[in-house]
């Protein structure tokens, strides 16, 4: 009798317990043995009948079915290639004598793909099943599988690292350093040369204090995609891990900003300073960006122009009276500066100066309104101070020869010198002369 027929019979014994049990409880029976009442006893026969047919259809090996299922194996495989084998497991149906079949183990089957003599490429190839001879095969799954042999090689790979984030501030990354520098790529040939580079990535922002940090090493794909092709998935790198230094330094930046140049002292009398012109008008400068984006202009050493009679030009270093530390000025080291003179302008005013007429005729009269203006001359500060007390230098008429309506609107009269006027040669007054309009 086999261990499968033994389990069997202590199944239906412990099925007949059980079964015994739960009837007493179900009619409730309360006689001093169960076991002696006609009911157990009637139990126990049918039960007993069912094990000895049972028994009887074991020892008949009765005909019986069963499905197994296991690993594929791929043999024989050429030295320094694998095998991409997307198909593990197969199926197989038996049939035969259920006491022989209740026998057989996983490893009484045999299933296996042949991969002799293959090389590198794609193939379809049939399963080879093999079962114990006492049992008949109905069917069995799958009949071919699709597999890659490929070769394995490694590659040396250089390691790169990659920023995100910002610097601190007016800080820029001076050094990254990657170590180690390499890392060994392996697995299929194809997918090994395929591999465009290996990189490291380090956010600035959540950079520790030392500098130092340990990243994953990634694939480098020709696509835009951050996630590795899926080829890359069978490729192993090692190590997979690398520290990197980053250093940080000062930003230097180059700006461009305007230079601006100053005079003390006063020139000669009656002149005045017209304009100062310094050349060239800009300067680059360059250092830290901190220190840079502090300049607004480069001031140059003022001008002293103490006594000056005339317009001069002179040639003085590009040396601005402040600096900061770490900024140096690019390009010319000396700047020319152009003062031009003029004479100082004073303004005089006269007040209430009469209107007179010029080309009036016997046969009309002329009526101003108002009858007099105020006279504003502005010239040279010395001739203008040369006007004697408080009448105007001049007479102030208007034209009415070629005047034909009765009522006429004037831009201002004319002026007429009575005499010539200090700082001018045409006797015209001593420069501009401003007058109110007329009606």
């Amino acid at each position: 009798m086999s261990k499968d027929t033994k389990r069997l019979i202590i199944a239906k014994l412990l099925w007949l317990r059980e079964s015994a049990a739960k009837l007493g409880a179900k009619f409730n029976y309360k006689g001093g043995n169960f076991l002696q009442s006609k009911m157990f006893l009637g139990g126990v026969s049918l039960c007993i009948s069912l094990l000895l047919w049972s028994l009887v259809a074991l020892d008949n090996n009765a005909e019986s079915a069963r499905t197994m299922r296991d690993e594929i194996e791929y043999r024989n495989l050429g030295a320094g290639y694998s095998v991409n084998a997307p198909v593990k497991e197969f199926e197989i149906k038996l049939e035969g004598k259920i006491n022989e079949l209740s026998g057989i183990e996983p490893s009484d089957i045999v299933s296996e793909v042949d991969l002799a003599n293959l090389r590198t490429g794609r193939y379809t190839l049939p399963v080879r099943f093999e079962a114990p001879t006492f049992a008949r095969v109905r069917s069995w799954q799958p009949a071919l599988v699709e597999v890659e042999i490929y070769r394995n090689v490694e590659r040396r790979v250089e390691i790169t690292a990659e920023t995100t984030g910002e610097a601190p501030d007016g800080k820029v990354v001076s050094s990254i350093v990657v170590s180690p520098d390499h890392a060994v790529v392996s697995g299929p040939e194809t997918d090994v040369l395929s591999v465009q580079g290996l990189e490291v990535r380090v956010n600035l922002d959540h950079l520790m204090e030392s500098g130092k940090v340990k990243a994953p090493v990634m694939i480098k794909d020709s696509s835009s995609s951050e996630e590795p092709a899926p080829r890359h998935r069978r490729v192993s790198v090692s190590p997979q891990e690398a520290e990197v230094a980053v250093t940080f330094e000062d930003e230097i930046v180059g700006e461009r900003i305007p230079v601006k140049v100053s005079v003390t002292g006063e020139p000669h009398a009656g002149l005045q300073v017209e304009s100062v012109k310094v050349i060239p008008d800009s300067v680059s400068i360059r250092g830290s960006a901190a220190a840079v984006r502090s300049i607004d202009s480069l001031v140059l050493a003022p001008v002293d122009i103490t006594g000056l009679e005339q317009d001069i030009q002179l040639m003085i270093p590009m040396e601005p009276t402040q600096l900061p530390p770490g900024v140096e000025i690019t390009g010319t080291d000396r700047a020319r500066v152009e003062i031009h003179l003029s004479k100082k302008m004073s303004v005089k005013t006269f007040q209430n100066v009469p209107l007179m007429i010029a080309g009036n005729t016997a046969s009309k009269e002329w009526r101003f309104s108002p009858p007099s203006v105020s006279l504003t001359i502005e010239g040279p500060e010395t001739a203008v101070e040369a006007l004697e007390g408080q009448h105007p230098p001049c007479e102030l008429y208007v034209d009415v020869s070629n005047i034909v309506s009765q009522h006429t609107e004037l831009p201002g009269a004319r002026a007429r010198p009575q005499a010539r006027i200090p700082g001018r040669q045409d006797g015209a007054g001593a420069g501009l002369c401003d007058f109110g309009g007329i009606e």
